[in-house]
């Protein structure tokens, strides 16, 4: 199968895993041997699903090799997938000796030994496959992957231009905004009768300290009276584009270690007027990032979308002029067919 069905199949079986026979607990995965599906004139049995899986789980689980139990979970998990991706190889390789594609007997030996390492023997045998159906399997697999390129990634590739990179970094700078985050205390000054003088006297008294408000709370005592509360609040960590309308008013022209002109509201719920002056203590700023900086990323992203597209459409085609009828499988497969436990 193509490489995208293949990202999505490892990511099904990526908590998976293997079958060793002989356990010292005795230990053993039960296989429920059936057949699953006939297409092109091949047959497909469980124990063919179960051939690939063993492929697909050294090839990218290698380190588990040794654990029954991982096994067991990737058969149970990734068998209906692999078997859709049986299915459409078969008909991609269909394809690919319609089209009269060659592969040479050391480009398969090559990947072989990629693969297995230079002991392929030993290696095969300590997974349960016989060199020949290992052999069969890499080179349909390799050849699936050509015609894939062919008729899937190339075009794919070759749909996504500049503009469509463009528009995409436009939609990202749409979906991801700079901004900048703000440190800021509010000190607010709660009088019972409106008072601007005083909120007035204790802006004037916090400029000229130049310090941090919590460093100043002992002097802005001196301004409380009856009628008359003083409080400091805890240092609020925002994005300016998450801010209150207010507060991002009051804080957009400061500098940080400045504060704001006295600002009034009043409190309906207190019945008091409060006066609010803002204290900025940072502002980072967080730009977009450069189109050069994620421009290939983007391109990537619009390549696998394209891709995927081109995939259901060649494997729609192959489908279609083969006959295979897709709502057959509802019958040889049953959605309550499970034939692999841990036993």
């Amino acid at each position: 199968m193509n490489k995208i069905f293949l990202a999505l199949l490892l990511s099904l079986g990526a908590i998976a895993a293997p079958t060793v026979p002989n356990f010292s607990d005795g230990s053993k995965i039960a296989m429920q041997n059936t057949i699953l599906a006939k297409v092109n004139g091949r047959t497909f049995s469980v124990m063919d699903v179960k051939k690939k899986m063993d492929l697909l789980f050294y090839k990218n689980y290698p380190h588990l090799a040794d654990s029954l139990q991982a096994r067991a979970q990737y058969y149970q998990v990734s068998w209906r997938p692999v078997l859709t991706e049986l299915i459409d190889n078969e008909l991609i390789l269909a394809d690919a000796t319609a089209k009269e594609l060659k592969l040479t007997d050391g480009e398969i030996r090559e990947e072989m030994e990629n693969r297995f390492g230079p002991n392929v023997m030993l290696t095969l045998d300590k997974i349960g496959l016989t060199y020949d159906e290992t052999w069969e399997l890499v080179k349909n697999e390799m050849m699936v992957q050509r015609m894939s390129w062919w008729f899937i990634h190339s075009k794919a590739m070759q749909s996504v231009t500049p503009k469509d990179i463009r528009g995409a970094y436009q939609e990202y700078l749409t979906q991801n905004p700079p901004y900048e985050e703000c440190k800021y205390k509010v000190i607010s000054i709660r009088m019972d009768t409106p008072d601007e003088s005083i909120a007035e006297n204790v802006y004037r008294f916090l400029s000229e300290q130049n310090k941090n408000p919590e460093e100043l709370a002992a002097g802005l005592k001196q301004f409380e009276a009856d009628g008359t509360k003083i409080q400091i609040s805890t240092e609020y960590v925002a994005k300016d584009i998450e801010l209150s309308e207010s507060h991002r008013n009051a804080l957009s022209s400061l500098a940080p270690g400045s504060y704001s002109k006295p600002s009034s509201q009043f409190s309906r719920a207190e019945k008091k007027t409060i006066y609010r002056i803002f204290y900025l203590s940072d502002k980072v700023e967080h730009p977009a990032p450069p189109f050069e900086a994620i421009s290939q990323e983007l391109q990537n992203k619009l390549v696998q979308k394209a891709a995927i597209s081109y995939s259901e459409s060649y494997i729609g085609k192959l489908r279609k002029y083969y006959g295979f009828d897709s709502e057959s499988l509802k019958k040889t497969v049953p959605e309550d067919l499970h034939p692999f436990s841990l036993q």
